[in-house]
């Protein structure tokens, strides 16, 4: 044991502060240290800046603990040898090694500590059986809040100490910090959509980051993961899930969450937003003279966070935000939709509750009604497209397992969407745009299996069988149906994967199966289209927004452009062939759905949609021919034929070939003359006309 000494909390805490903002300091400065040294020839060994700014670090995260310490007794009466009205002097070790050996101890006083201030800051706490309410005094709210604060700064401080973890969940922390967002909700109030203050916000993140750490730590062993902690979060006591969401809405980002603990906690929320009777309020559009719209509440999740509707129509709107703001679905699943493998976890085996939660996430109520309908989806695109586009070796099975829950799912919701009452198609005018382009971005990864058994499967809904994906092509069809009416945007995204594909398939050397396969999924999509009277519009506007996503974004994801940056600056990462569909591919695939979900700036002709002439099956029948330029792409890339030569339509730096009515005659000169000796390439053809059949749409 070293040797005590006599400190102030208040001080030390100051002290393991000021180091932190040093070694941030010298982090900062230190390059542009070292620059100005070299640049002056100097012989000082420049490596100690770095040596110098870890060791501050570890001062300073030394000096924290020893703060936490030193509070946690003064709070507990233990071990102060001096009080004066400047501060209490705290008896501590001063040895690091010392001081963590009381950490657990330490935990566990915290934990408890943590209960009673949640407790301490609500209006009113119950007393023992059989006596009356007590108010607080409101100065202990003060009190409670300062100690609250503390604790979540002492968990951070001690986030790589297993035995304070280990021992702050035994005692119950988790299930704490689980309740924290309602206790610090029903003290901040509700003001103009607003429920939690900026303080507060920023505390449940602390705790959040903290019990993210809890979770990382071994199921069995010393310092275990207490069995307890998830259940905490899964069945949070009193069923407040929003509290649990809370956590995860201001938290970190999903992809440091351990998959199991987002998966489960994921797959609790669904099941909680499945049982709520309405996640956002009604609204009606105006039909003057006989009645003014609006917003129409229900008794609802939100009526506990003072959401109502004051018949003001300004209110009522902040109202109408503010749940969305709030929604602890929405929060969970945007964070799941940043982890790969929590997302497969929780669509990718083959039981009901994947069934169940892929149906969940294509619900079509995945949005907010008003004046102007609001998408909520981008989280469930995320985790749909992630779950079932890794078709590498390792996760191949799984992902197909996924897919094959989401496109059975689909099928269904096709039926469901259709079946609106007047209401609700007055509500939730179109599916939601992100899951249709999750669906098409699914759709087309495995376009080659679904075109493949799309000619032979005879029943059943789609599933996944011996390292395939097995459907119906009648239940392609309505899935293709269901992602693509009144969503073009949706069929750019089934193209674009779909003309890569066929690009990559030319440069195979032996490509008449595969171009077979796709050829019949070209032609179950052209099917699909003419069954939902497609326009003909709608089929300029998706030809040219296709040629502008190929060009602009689409390459990176296939192999054949630099990576361009997204929205947020996320930048598409990497590049593979079609074929060598892993998790950058599922990443670049969740990038390129979110370019087509924002607007474009188009040099193409985008604003046909509002013409009613459809898509009529002599035009139908020739929509192969727009896969010419992707079947050219793929013979250039591979050698097969030599690149054209000053032609506007073709890109020598990104071997990209862009055509347009102005040079589509050049181009199909072109491609007629260098195909003539590639017999193969009537196999795309032949699996066309084998889907496109009678065009009947059914």
């Amino acid at each position: 044991m070293g040797e005590f000494v006599s400190v102030d909390p208040e001080r030390v805490r100051k002290l393991a502060n000021r180091l932190k903002d040093l070694e941030a300091a010298l982090a900062r400065h230190g390059p542009s240290i070292r620059k100005k040294f070299r640049d002056w020839d100097s012989d000082i060994d420049l490596s100690l800046i770095s040596k110098q700014t870890h060791a501050v670090g570890d001062d300073g995260r030394d000096m924290s603990k020893r703060a936490d310490l030193a509070r946690n007794l003064e709070e507990h009466g233990d071990d102060i040898v001096l009080c004066s009205p400047d501060g209490n002097l705290i008896s501590i070790p001063w040895d690091i090694k010392d001081v963590k050996k009381q950490s657990a101890k330490e935990a566990k006083q915290e934990a408890q500590m943590l209960k009673a201030s949640l407790d301490d800051l609500q209006e009113i706490k119950l007393t023992p059986p059989g006596s009356h309410f007590k108010l607080i005094d409101p100065h202990a709210k003060d009190k409670a809040r300062a100690d609250i604060k503390a604790i979540a700064q002492s968990l951070l401080d001690h986030k790589d100490d297993p035995a304070y973890l280990a021992a702050f969940a035994d005692a119950g922390g988790v299930r704490e910090a689980a309740r924290l967002s309602r206790v610090l909700h029903q003290k901040d109030g509700t003001h103009d959509g607003k429920v939690l203050s900026d303080e507060s916000t920023k505390l449940i993140g602390q705790y959040a980051r903290g019990i993210n750490h809890i979770f990382h730590l071994p199921k069995t062993g010393k310092n275990s993961l207490s069995p307890d902690s998830l259940k905490s979060l899964t069945h949070p006591a009193g069923g407040d899930m929003w509290s649990v969401g809370m956590l995860f809405k201001y938290g970190p980002s999903g992809d440091t969450w351990k998959p199991e603990v987002l998966s489960e906690v994921s797959g609790a929320m669904l099941d909680w937003r499945r049982k709520q009777k309405a996640m956002r309020f009604e609204y009606s559009s105006p039909t003057p003279p006989y009645s003014q719209g609006g917003y129409v509440g229900n008794a609802a999740w939100y009526d506990s966070l003072g959401f109502d509707l004051g018949g003001d129509s300004d209110s009522d709107a902040k109202a109408a935000a503010g749940i969305r703001a709030n929604d602890p679905a929405l929060a969970v699943i945007s964070r799941l939709g940043q982890n790969a493998e929590a997302s497969r976890d929780l669509l990718g085996t083959n039981s009901a509750a994947s069934k169940r939660y892929a149906s969940d996430l294509l619900d079509f109520k995945w949005q907010t009604p008003g004046p102007k309908p609001q998408d909520d989806s981008d989280g469930p695109r995320r985790v749909l497209t992630l779950a079932a586009t890794d078709r590498s070796p390792e996760h191949r099975d799984q992902s197909g397992q996924a897919a094959a829950n989401i496109l059975a799912a689909a099928t269904k919701m096709k039926a469901t969407f259709d079946g609106r009452n007047g209401f609700e198609k007055e509500e939730y005018t179109n599916y939601p745009k992100g899951t249709a382009i999750a669906l098409a971005g699914i759709t087309g990864t495995w376009a080659d299996d679904l075109g493949g058994t799309g000619m032979t499967a005879t029943d059943g809904l789609p599933i996944y069988a011996e390292h395939s994906l097995v459907a119906k092509g009648s239940d392609t069809i309505k899935i293709m149906q269901l992602f693509a009416k009144d969503n073009p945007g949706a069929a750019v995204m089934f193209d674009t994967t779909l003309h890569q594909q066929v690009s990559d398939a030319v440069s195979d050397e032996h490509p008449a199966n595969q171009l077979t396969k796709l050829g019949s999924a070209a032609g179950l999509f052209t099917k699909a289209k003419v069954g939902i009277s497609y326009k003909k519009a709608q089929q300029i506007d998706e030809d040219h927004q296709l040629n502008l996503d190929i060009l602009n974004t689409a390459g990176a994801v296939f192999g054949f452009l630099p990576g361009p940056k997204g929205a947020d600056g996320e930048t598409l990462r990497g590049a593979m062939k079609a074929a060598e569909k892993g998790l950058e591919y599922s990443q670049n695939m969740v990038l390129l759905g979110r370019t087509i979900v924002a607007p474009h700036q188009d040099p193409f002709s985008v604003d046909n949609a509002d013409k009613q002439e459809t898509l009529n099956k002599d035009v139908a029948r020739e929509q192969y021919k727009t896969f010419s330029p992707s079947i050219a792409q793929g013979l250039i890339r591979s050698g097969k034929v030599p690149a054209p030569e000053g032609k506007s339509w073709y890109d020598s730096e990104s071997k990209t070939i862009a055509v347009n009515p102005k040079n589509h005659s050049e181009f199909d000169g072109w491609f007629n003359n260098v195909t003539a000796r590639q017999p193969h390439l009537a196999s795309f053809r032949d699996g066309f006309d084998s889907s496109e059949g009678a065009l009947d749409g059914k």
